[in-house]
């Protein structure tokens, strides 16, 4: 029988490297003789429009178009997994709790925790990627893709609520602040540390 795989999220604001460092980790980890699944939140594109269009509207049907997306990723994560695969995950069900926090009042945003966690798949390890927020705008302007979450006081509440779930040693904080390289470098030293 395949022993079950591991699998990791990247978290963290936007402008703190995730998708980039999601692609950097699958080479060397391939040299070590791993099976790599990558995943990227969200994936289903029609969703992903009715989240652009709800969130105007109403924050909380907003967030349940993520839900339901990660509902129709897990059969695949499920199925890595059990083929003793590291599924590599760019966001998930943390992000939706950080990001719609700011914006939702204290019950609808517990409502929300609820349903994700009854639906979600709880990590084995959390990289979060950590830095101040102006770096992480000023990368996001540098790349001309800044949307309407990313501003200021937004992005601190996101961060704050972050680091209100933030729990080691499952979450494992990776200075962001510096190159991808010294990224990589500290996100392969977490892994190693867990076996891999």
């Amino acid at each position: 029988m395949t022993e079950r795989g591991t699998y990791v999220v990247i978290e963290g604001i936007d402008g703190t490297g995730k998708t980039e460092l999601a692609a950097r980790l699958v080479p060397p980890l391939l040299a070590r003789g791993h099976s790599i699944s990558s995943f990227r939140e969200p994936t289903d594109k029609f969703l992903r429009s009715e989240f652009a269009r709800l969130r105007k509207i109403d924050l909380f049907a907003a967030a349940l178009c993520y839900t339901v997306d990660r509902a129709m990723l897990r059969p695949g994560i499920e199925h890595a997994l059990d083929m003793g695969d590291i599924v590599l995950q760019d966001r998930s069900f943390y992000s939706t709790l950080a990001y719609q926090y700011p914006g939702l009042s204290p019950e609808a945003w517990r409502e929300v925790e609820r349903i994700v966690r009854e639906l979600a798949i709880e990590p084995d390890l959390v990289l979060y990627l950590d830095a101040p927020v102006e770096v992480a705008i000023h990368r996001v302007e540098a790349s001309g893709q800044r949307n309407a979450f990313e501003d200021e006081p937004y992005l601190e509440r996101v961060r704050h609520k972050f680091e209100q779930m933030f729990q080691p040693p499952k979450w494992v904080r990776l200075n962001a602040s510096g190159g991808p390289d010294r990224t990589l470098e500290q996100a392969m030293n977490a892994l190693l540390a867990i076996g891999l």
